[in-house]
Parts: C-alpha cells; sequence; structure tokens
C-alpha cells in the first residue's frame, strides 16, 4: 500500500513530457518482449539510439537546447510504427528525418507537422524516388500485441491505462472524442450497409489498440495540435474524414496522411491567427 501511495506521488511529480516519455518507454518495452528478437533489437538501436545520438551531436551543433524526452518520444514512435527487419536503411533515414524536423525545420518553435507521422512519410517519398528500392512497411506492428484469453490484448489495456489515468494532463479530450466519435460513426455505417457489422467485427473495432494508439498518441501531440477544445474537435473530425475516405481508398499509409492533414489545418489556424494579430 505504501509502495503505490510512492509510485502515485513520484508520477505526480513529473511533468507531462516525462509521463507520457515513461509510458512510452513501458508500452515499447512490453512490445519488445512480446515480438523479442535480434532484428527488433537492432531496430530499436536504429531509431532510439540513433535518435539520442543525433540529439546529442545537433545540441552542441545548434544553439537550440531541445527535450531530451522529446527525442524519447519521437524515436519511440517510429520504432512501433516502422517495421523491423534486416534492411536499418529505413530506421536510421526515418530517425534522421524526424530528429533534423525538429530541430531545424519548425515555425515559431514548433513543429508543423508530428515529426514521426512527417519523417515516416518523407522516408517513403524519398525512397520512393530511387529505382530498385523497396518501400519502408510502415505496419504498427508495436501497437498491438498480446491478446488476452477474455477479448483483449495486453496493448489495448496498456492504452486504457493511459487514457484513464495518464491522457487528462494533455487536455486534448475534444480531439480524442472528436475523432473515435466521427471515425466510429462512419464506420459501424458502412458495416451496417454492407452487411458486415456482426458481434465479432464491431468487438475487433472497439478493442483494437492500433485506433486507440492514434487518437491518444498520434493525433494529440501538444504543439502540432490546437489547445482551444472547438479548435482540437474541429481537427479531430477533419482527422476522422480524412483518414475513412483515404482508408475506403486504399491509399497506402491513409492514417499518417490523415494525421499530417489535420496537423496542416492546426498550422492553418496558427498562421491566420499570427496574420490577424500583425494586422
Amino acid at each position: 500500500m505504501q509502495f503505490n501511495h510512492s509510485l502515485q506521488a513520484s508520477l505526480k511529480k513529473l511533468d507531462p513530457i516525462r509521463r507520457f516519455a515513461l509510458f512510452l518507454v513501458i508500452f515499447s518495452g512490453f512490445a519488445l518482449g512480446y515480438n523479442f528478437s535480434n532484428a527488433v533489437l537492432l531496430h530499436l538501436a536504429a531509431t532510439l539510439g540513433f535518435g539520442l545520438v543525433l540529439y546529442w551531436l545537433y545540441s552542441r551543433l545548434s544553439a537550440k537546447r531541445k527535450n531530451v524526452w522529446d527525442t524519447v518520444i519521437t524515436t519511440l514512435i517510429i520504432f512501433l510504427l516502422l517495421h523491423y527487419g534486416d534492411n536499418l536503411l529505413y530506421p536510421l533515414l526515418a530517425t534522421f528525418f524526424a530528429i533534423t524536423l525538429k530541430f531545424f525545420i519548425e515555425w515559431k518553435d514548433s513543429p508543423v507537422v508530428n515529426p514521426a507521422a512527417g519523417a515516416l512519410l518523407l522516408t517513403a517519398g524519398v525512397l520512393a524516388l530511387i529505382p530498385g528500392i523497396d518501400q519502408p512497411f510502415i505496419s504498427w506492428w508495436g501497437t498491438t500485441f498480446w491478446a488476452l484469453p477474455w477479448g483483449v490484448s495486453v496493448s489495448f489495456l496498456l492504452m486504457a491505462l493511459w487514457i484513464l489515468g495518464g491522457f487528462y494532463v494533455w487536455r486534448k479530450w475534444a480531439i480524442f472524442a472528436g475523432f473515435l466519435g466521427v471515425y466510429f460513426l462512419i464506420l459501424f455505417g458502412l458495416m451496417l450497409f454492407f452487411g458486415s457489422a456482426d458481434k465479432e467485427s464491431m468487438h475487433f473495432v472497439l478493442t483494437d489498440s492500433t485506433i486507440y494508439f492514434l487518437a491518444a498518441i498520434m493525433l494529440p501531440e501538444p504543439k502540432t495540435s490546437p489547445a482551444l477544445p472547438w479548435k482540437q474537435g474541429v481537427y479531430g473530425v477533419i482527422a476522422a474524414l480524412v483518414y475513412s475516405v483515404l482508408a475506403i481508398a486504399a491509399v497506402p499509409n491513409y492514417a499518417l496522411f490523415a494525421l499530417v492533414a489535420a496537423n496542416l489545418f492546426n498550422a492553418g489556424f496558427r498562421l491566420r491567427k499570427n496574420k490577424n494579430l500583425t494586422q
């Protein structure tokens, strides 16, 4: 009992960034343990390890002082989304783009798009220009794992713990509700229209942790998402609409494109506000 109180007190002392980083470290540890192999370890070294090296290098080459925990968060997201394999070019390139974007490509000291999402799409785009190189497989492999007998997974339970016990620090509930509300409404409408709305399909949709990872980890990223509740709601709805349309059209990496589209919407709001203030 005393240990639990001490743990809770220690967690409350952590700032939101460190608390978020701690959750991703734990989540990534479970993903690593469930899929343990030399390939996954090398993948972790090429994302988190290389990212920390770049952070150290860029901190000395530039006058900018970045939070190292932001680097941990970004590289762990790349670790969980980009599929592991023998070719380390993909994680190394994606990590290079992400940390470079965080240090050198900003507007008003904030990235325009989620650095992990932008880096993964940039990696895919650059490699598409080089003949003979396969596209990176952005499988979101580490966002769902370890199915349990009673119909949920360990990854779902971890996401539930974060949403119920840690997500509140961001104050981004309107994004979470707007995205999931519209997404589930569209999805269930399509399932009913096409006659595929059976109990098993609905259970999978409601308990698949990948969609909650997008809604509670990726979309509410503080520097690329709105602060005002009404803007958050619009932001979440836009992400859900783009996500659904691109998924139906079978566009590769549609989740990342939906995230970037919502980020650009927020950037447009910020630019418009800046112009009004200038005038």
